[in-house]
């Protein structure tokens, strides 16, 4: 073996070894270039190429996927056709722009940018359609990817003979996701999540049978929690003008909450086979009647050119994605985004939160019964501060798929706290909305952090207590306990009563460790003894 060829071994062992954690991987990776020393300087030579450790992971774990056989009389080589380059690919296609947008009118002259190399395809493709020659290439280093089989197969006549005017949204849902759910996906998967931090989801038919569903877009693109990219799309060419209303109408509010400081999003509408691409003017100083901005001409889904045209377009969307995702800081709530908790799924909307339990997880019982206890205590903390309120006609019910449900007004972040006087604020802001549910023998009896949360935009009583599946009348006798009760929950008799609430309010302050004032430990050590009660807890001199 020559010198080159030795260094070039150390070297990419030394890459492997760094870069790959799982210890399989790590073992087929040495192996692999141990059998095929001809590789390694290639190999080598691509690696350097990628700015980031996560796409030069990506990258190496191409060549643990199975070789690909080659057809008899193939021109192209084995070792050319058995690398997947797609993530070499994207990292030179999705490059960041020099600039951030602020506005929406900022991203006019980067949806037309001109591409920063050709796309891949894998039949030469450019020599059937040379017009376009200037978009697209055949190299055979490259035609095996991919990403350059997806774009190959999207130049087919597949989309011309498919019928777009007279079919069902499933079917238009279909070809979409084929130009720009699917390259995006490729495109996240190769560069890895944080180079192109996307998370996608489909609106489907059961989620919006019901008005809170129907608020959700057919497409949502989420970058870093920020919904900075969705689509409507309608089966029928002549709904056009809806599928363009309803981007405007949903998810229309630019929350801090939801979204930092992002002031525009990326949308298209889509009607039969006709497609456009938008931004919404999320600015303070936007026209309210023109808030949607063309970034495209409409296009025509069956016709080639205009594929390549969506293509472009789409390359120039997450080149805008690794460009701005950088810049998105600070504690975001994703709106529209199906949260899976432990045993619930949370989704934030515009004007509500959406709570719902599967039957067989519901607390106590998942009968109609305890389904109309819980609207008594949500109905008790109707108009009280420092407790979660729920929306009209969003009260606890059971849906027909056995699912208990639940729709908030309030609007709210987990929160960090840093200081005493920050611990002093949630807990009277809480204690007041808790004593009231006291004061109607309600007790919640699952006090932890999580269950509280920070409504931003308000001047009193910011913090919320929520989370009431688990209360109860005081005095009870629980089945079970729950995991974050001690010996000292329960009282003599093994009940759960209101002092058994604040015990847990005050055990959750002191796991804090940020309480440290003398006359801030007495009130802890009221609430532990159990020497404080409900009717004095906010009469502490701790409170001032």
């Amino acid at each position: 073996m020559s010198d080159s060829a030795s260094g070039s071994t150390i070297n990419i062992k030394t890459e492997i070894v760094r870069l790959v954690e799982n210890q399989g991987e790590k073992a087929e990776l040495l192996s692999y270039f141990t059998k095929h020393k001809d590789q390694q300087d290639d190999a080598l030579s691509d690696l350097i190429c990628f700015d980031t450790n996560e796409s030069k992971l990506a990258y190496l774990r191409n060549f643990l996927k199975p070789e690909q056989p080659v057809a008899v009389g193939s021109k192209r080589s084995f070792d050319e056709m058995q690398v997947d380059r797609t993530a070499l690919i994207c990292d030179t296609l999705i490059q960041s722009f020099n600039t951030i947008p602020n506005h929406a009118n900022d991203l006019r002259p980067l949806i037309s940018a001109q591409l920063v190399r050709k796309l891949p395809v894998s039949f030469y493709e450019e020599k059937k359609f040379p017009q376009f020659a200037e978009y697209i290439q055949t190299s055979d280093d490259e035609c095996g990817s991919n990403l350059a089989k997806h774009i190959s197969c999207l130049l087919t006549d597949i989309f011309e003979k498919q019928d777009f005017d007279d079919t069902s949204e499933d079917m238009v849902h279909w070809g979409i996701d084929s130009l720009i759910r699917i390259p995006l996906q490729i495109f996240r998967e190769s560069l890895g999540g944080g180079v192109l931090p996307i998370e996608m989801d489909r609106n489907s038919k059961d989620q919006g049978t019901t008005t809170v569903g129907n608020k959700r877009p057919d497409f949502l693109c989420w970058i870093n929690d920020v919904l900075l990219f969705k689509g409507e799309e309608k089966a029928d060419a002549k709904d056009f003008s809806i599928a363009e209303r309803e981007l405007e109408d949903k998810f229309n509010t630019f929350d801090p909450l939801n979204f930092g400081n992002i002031q525009f999003m990326l949308c298209y509408a889509v009607a039969g086979p006709n497609l456009r691409f938008y931004a919404i003017d999320g600015s303070q100083n936007a026209n309210p009647l023109n808030r949607l901005v063309p970034l495209s001409n409409r296009l025509d889904i069956k016709n080639s050119r205009d594929r390549v045209s969506i293509l472009c377009i789409v390359v120039n969307i997450a080149r805008i994605i690794r460009t701005v995702s950088g810049s998105i800081h600070g504690s975001i709530v994703p709106i529209g985004k199906r949260m899976k908790l432990e045993k619930s799924t949370i989704t934030f909307f515009d004007d509500s939160v959406e709570k719902m339990v599967p039957l067989k997880d519901l607390p106590y019982g998942n009968d109609d019964g305890r389904v109309a206890f819980l609207l008594t205590v949500y109905n008790c903390a109707k108009g009280h501060p420092g407790l979660i309120q729920i929306k009209k006609g969003g009260g606890p019910k059971i849906r027909n798929r056995g699912t208990y449900r639940v729709v908030f007004e309030t609007r709210g972040r987990n929160f960090q706290l840093n200081s005493e006087n920050e611990a002093r604020e949630m807990a009277r802001s809480v204690l007041t909305g808790l004593t009231w549910l006291h004061e109607n023998d309600y007790v919640h009896c699952d006090i932890r952090l999580p269950n509280i949360v920070f409504v931003p935009g308000i001047e009193d009583y910011k913090y919320v207590l929520i989370d009431f599946e688990h209360s109860n009348i005081s005095g009870f006798s629980p089945s079970e306990n729950l995991r974050d009760w001690d010996r000292r929950t329960l009282n003599k008799k093994n009940k759960y009563t209101i002092q058994s609430d604040l015990y847990q309010f005050a055990k959750m302050l002191r796991n804090l460790n940020i309480v440290n004032s003398g006359v801030g430990n007495d009130f802890l050590e009221g609430l532990s003894n159990k020497r404080i009660n409900s009717n004095n807890v906010l009469n502490h001199k701790w409170f001032g």
